[in-house]
């Protein structure tokens, strides 16, 4: 009789398969890091660019995100830094009318947040307006991907004064031409690639896209580097930033991996956390969620129950994605000795 994963992880009594999982790990010489990143954007993927609609997704998060970080720092004992991936890219320009709409609407809010430790990045998507009913379709043209990258980047630096270090695209997508824009811009981090992920739609059912979403298939599921050439795949001797660091997946029968995403059931997330936790130790955590997550109850009462799970595992700490970069030594520039990926 063949047994579902999903069975498996219902079936599992979670706390006592934490105690076990907790001796069995080795002990940190330092705090883990955990990357959360928002994604600030608007609440609806398509919609008709002639009426823009509300971003009520980020509104109500800013406005429930202060007690999430007192619970987390109060759980860790110790500051919670999260990081704030903002839509600044040709969708927002034609429909807000400037690509710093963001940033100008909510500016108040996201000096709130630097001030509390965070961190602001890009979240770029590669949609282009299209004259059919669904009003738009993600481009994989070379070019057009180069332009929206640039749009963006542009407008982070004209906005904040200082270029763009985290970045992380919309739709999974990540090609050759959004990696050698990120990398002569100077981009640390992309946090993109979902391992596991087959090639397909990343939305909903219906929504267009002139080429397959990025297949993530034996990506590795630690920070790794790659080149124009060979992204999403690893090329340790590719230039030295951005350094890729993909979000957490873990193993699942139906696709081999699929991302760990924080709005699943606690009981099974905590499950297969943990048995991602059992056969490597990752040496960061990145999740990423979508701002409109804070419009649904369950959906953010997931995230708030898992991201609290988090936080009770000894030796984590939710830092911005820079900061998590900074604690890996191996993967600092000029250490490509050190930094060829390991594939769990």
């Amino acid at each position: 009789m063949r047994v579902s994963i999903a069975e498996i992880e219902d079936a599992l009594p979670v706390a006592a398969l934490c105690r076990v999982v907790e001796r069995r790990r080795r002990r940190r010489s330092e705090a883990a890091p955990i990357v959360l990143c928002f994604d600030v954007e608007p609440d609806p993927r398509v919609f008709d660019p002639q009426v823009p609609c509300p971003w009520h997704g980020f509104e109500r998060l800013a406005e429930q995100v202060s007690a999430l970080r007192d619970r987390l720092s109060a759980l860790t004992a110790a500051p919670v830094a999260f990081t704030w991936t903002l839509r600044m890219d040709p969708q927002i320009a034609e429909t807000w009318g400037t690509p710093d709409w963001v940033a100008r609407t909510y500016g108040e809010d996201l000096a709130r947040f630097e001030a509390a430790g965070d961190e602001l990045a890009l979240h770029t998507h590669l949609w282009r307006r299209d004259g059919g009913p669904d009003w738009w379709i993600t481009d994989h043209d070379p070019g057009w991907a180069r332009h929206c990258v640039t749009t963006a980047l542009d407008a982070f630096d004209a906005a904040f004064g200082r270029p763009c270090a985290v970045h992380r695209g919309g739709s999974r997508v990540l090609t050759g031409a959004i990696f050698t824009c990120l990398s002569e811009r100077g981009v640390r981090v992309d946090l993109t690639a979902e391992p596991g992920l087959p090639p397909g739609s990343a939305g909903p059912a219906g929504e267009r896209t002139t080429d397959p979403i990025t297949d993530y298939r034996g990506a590795p599921t630690r920070p790794y580097r790659s080149s124009p050439a060979r992204v999403p795949a690893p090329d340790p001797t590719g230039p030295s930033e951005p350094l890729l660091v993909p979000l957490l997946s873990a193993p699942t029968l139906r696709v081999g991996r699929s991302t760990l995403v924080l709005w699943t059931g606690h009981s099974r997330f905590a499950v297969r956390l943990l048995i991602e936790s059992w056969r490597s130790e990752p040496p960061v955590l990145a999740f990423a969620v979508r701002c409109d997550a804070a419009l649904d109850p369950v959906s953010w009462h997931n995230v708030v129950s898992n991201l609290e799970h988090l936080a009770r595992r000894p030796g984590w700490r939710f830092v911005s994605a820079s900061a998590a970069l900074d604690r890996l030594e191996q993967f600092r520039p000029g250490a490509h000795r050190s930094d060829a990926p390991r594939r769990a």
